[in-house]
C-alpha cells in the first residue's frame, strides 16, 4: 500500500542499527547513557520496522540494576493501584482512559497517579476523580534528573498492589525505576499505543492490550504475557439526544442542515500515497452537509482548500477542550466520520454514546474489535463514502448502524463489560515482578505499511523528503560530543547558530565562516559559556 516510502524505512533502519552498535561497543557508562536516551527517541519517532529494541531494554534495565534504592520496610495497601504516566493531557484518548479506569472503579479500591513530566495544563478533571476515588495526584519535579524520577518512581510504587504504566513510548524512567527484581510489586503495561514501537517489554509482568489478539504484540513484538482489557467508556446509558435542535441553537448550527462531525489532530488526516480523508468527505457532502472539523489546525493548507472547494461547508473549529463542548458537537451530529489514516479511538466511542451513527474505513491500524465486527467498519473507501451517504439520508439506515455499533459497544465496551474484564484481570494477574532478559533474534525488523504510517503521524517531513542520509561514524561521534543537531539559524558557511540537544542539556554553538567562535551549554542545573 505505502511501498514507494519502504526505501527510507531502510535507511532509517541501518541509523537507529548504527546507534545500537556504538551503543554495545562503548565503555564509558555517561556516554552510553546518551546514547541510549537519543536511540530511544529515534526508535519511537523515526520509525525504522523495530517494534522492541532489546538492546536498548537490556541497557535501561542494566542501569536499573545499579541503582540502590532501600526499600526495605516498604509495605502496600490492598486494593492499591498506582497509574504511570509520563503526562496527561487535557485531550485525546490517552488520558481519557486514566480518567474513566478510575471513575469506573468499586469504591474499596484506592487509586493514584504520578506524572513523570509536568504537563501543559492542571488536568482538573482527572485530578477531582483521583480524590472521589481517595488518591493522590504525585507529579515529580521537572527539575529532577531521569534518574532521580526513577528512584522517586520506585519508591513511591512499592506502596501500592499493582503499577499500572500508560507512560509514553519512549519514556524509558519506568525500565530505570522497575528493570531490577528488587522491586517487588507487579507491574501491568496498558498498551495504548501499540501501532508505535515501545520500550517496557522487559518489566511488564502483563500487556493489557486494547485489541484482542493483537498481531502486532504477536508477531512483531513476540510478547505472549497478554490480557485483552480494550478500553473502559464513560458511564452512560447510550441515550440518543431528545431534542438536538437545542444543542445546535446553543452550537449556532443550522437546524436544517446535515451534521457531520469529525474530530483529530492534524497527523491523524495525513494524505498518504494519494489516500487523503478530504477527498473522501468531498465526496459524502452535498449542498445541505455542513461538517465541523474539531482538532486540527484552521490554517492548515490542506483543510483551507477543502472549506474553499466545499464553500465553506467544512467547518473547522481548531482544538475544544473535552469536557467543555466537544461532547456537544457529538450530540448535535447525524453522523460522526472516524479520522483517516489513523483512527480516533476513545472519539469513536463518545460519538456512539452520544447516540450519534458512525463509521470507520480499514486502515493498516489496528482498530478495537466491537468496531471491526460491524457494518460501521468499512473495508474500502467506496463503502466507507457511500454507507455515509446513505446514513445521512436515510433515517432508518441510519439507526439500523448505530443500533448495530452501539450494541457491540455494549458487549465489549460498556461500563459492566469493563468492570467484568478488569474483575477477571486481578485474578490472573502476576503477584510478584519479574524481570526479563530479552534477546535481539526475537525483534521484528522489516519494511512495513504500518511503519510508514507511523513515521506521516510523527513528523510532517516524513512523506515530502524523498531520501534520508545515513548516519557516518563522525556522525555519531559529534552526536555523543555535543548531542542532537535539531535547529540551524543564520546564513550557512557565514554566520550560524546551531542549536545541540543532549540528554537534557542544551548546547549553542555560534560559527562565523565555519569556524566555532563561541560555545554555550544549558542544562536545568547550570549554564556554562566558553570562547573558543
Amino acid at each position: 500500500m505505502y511501498t514507494e516510502h519502504y526505501n527510507k524505512i531502510s535507511t532509517l533502519r541501518y541509523n537507529f542499527e548504527k546507534i545500537l552498535e556504538r551503543l554495545k561497543s562503548e565503555k564509558d557508562f555517561e556516554t552510553k547513557s546518551e546514547l541510549a536516551l537519543y536511540g530511544a527517541s529515534y526508535f519511537v519517532y523515526n520509525n525504522c520496522g523495530y517494534f522492541t529494541s532489546s538492546v536498548l531494554e537490556n541497557f535501561f534495565a542494566d542501569w536499573a540494576k545499579n541503582i540502590k534504592v532501600n526499600l526495605s520496610n516498604i509495605q502496600y495497601k490492598k486494593n492499591s493501584f498506582l497509574h504511570v504516566l509520563t503526562e496527561g493531557y487535557e485531550t485525546g484518548g490517552h488520558t481519557r482512559v486514566v480518567e474513566r479506569w478510575i471513575e469506573n472503579a468499586p469504591a474499596n479500591q484506592v487509586h493514584s497517579v504520578i506524572q513523570i513530566k509536568p504537563s501543559k495544563s492542571k488536568l482538573l478533571m482527572l485530578s477531582d476523580i483521583i480524590k472521589a476515588k481517595n488518591g493522590n495526584f504525585i507529579l515529580l519535579k521537572n527539575n529532577l534528573s531521569i534518574e532521580e524520577k526513577a528512584i522517586k518512581l520506585r519508591k513511591i510504587a512499592m506502596e501500592y498492589e499493582y503499577v499500572i504504566l500508560h507512560t509514553h513510548m519512549g519514556d524509558p524512567t519506568a525500565i530505570l525505576a522497575f528493570g531490577t527484581e528488587e522491586f517487588t510489586r507487579p507491574v501491568l503495561f496498558y498498551n495504548h499505543a501499540s501501532h508505535m514501537p515501545w520500550l517496557g517489554k522487559n518489566i511488564a509482568d502483563l500487556v493489557l492490550d486494547i485489541v484482542n489478539n493483537d498481531a502486532i504484540t504477536k508477531e512483531k513484538r513476540g510478547i505472549t504475557n497478554t490480557y485483552f482489557l480494550g478500553v473502559p467508556t464513560k458511564n452512560t446509558a447510550f441515550a440518543k439526544v431528545s431534542d438536538k435542535n437545542e444543542i445546535r441553537r446553543r452550537l449556532k448550527i443550522p437546524f436544517d442542515k446535515k451534521i457531520i462531525v469529525t474530530s483529530g489532530s492534524d497527523a491523524r488526516y495525513r494524505n498518504i500515497c494519494g489516500n487523503d480523508f478530504r477527498d473522501y468527505l468531498e465526496e459524502i457532502m452535498d449542498d445541505n452537509t455542513l461538517c465541523y472539523v474539531i482538532g486540527v489546525k484552521p490554517k492548515s493548507p490542506s483543510w483551507k482548500k477543502i472549506k474553499h472547494d466545499t464553500k465553506n461547508r467544512v467547518i473547522t473549529l481548531g482544538f475544544i477542550n473535552f469536557h467543555k463542548g466537544f461532547s456537544d458537537y457529538l450530540k448535535a451530529a447525524d453522523l460522526y466520520l472516524d479520522s483517516y489514516p489513523l483512527g480516533g479511538g476513545t472519539a469513536m466511542i463518545d460519538a456512539i454514546s452520544s447516540g450519534v451513527p458512525a463509521l470507520s474505513l480499514n486502515t493498516v491500524c489496528p482498530q478495537f474489535d466491537y468496531l471491526t465486527e460491524t457494518s460501521a467498519y468499512c473495508q474500502t473507501k467506496d463503502e466507507f463514502i457511500n454507507k455515509a451517504r446513505k446514513v445521512l439520508n436515510n433515517k432508518a439506515y441510519a439507526n439500523e448502524i448505530y443500533e448495530e455499533v452501539k450494541n457491540s459497544l455494549i458487549k465489549y465496551q460498556s461500563t459492566e463489560a469493563w468492570n467484568k474484564k478488569i474483575e477477571k484481570l486481578f485474578e490472573i494477574a502476576p503477584k510478584n515482578h519479574k524481570v526479563k532478559i530479552l534477546s535481539e533474534a526475537d525483534d521484528y525488523c522489516e519494511n512495513n505499511d504500518l511503519s510508514v504510517l507511523c513515521n506521516a503521524i510523527t513528523n510532517k517531513k516524513f512523506l515530502v523528503t524523498k531520501k534520508y542520509k545515513s548516519f557516518t561514524d563522525s556522525f555519531i561521534t559529534n552526536l555523543i560530543k555535543n548531542g542532537c543537531l535539531y535547529k540551524k539559524q543564520g546564513i550557512p558557511f557565514i554566520f550560524e547558530l546551531l542549536t545541540y540537544k543532549k540528554g537534557e542539556n542544551k548546547i549553542k554553538i555560534f560559527k562565523l565562516f565555519s569556524v566555532t567562535i563561541f560555545k554555550m551549554s544549558k542544562s536545568k542545573y547550570k549554564n556554562r559559556c566558553n570562547a573558543v
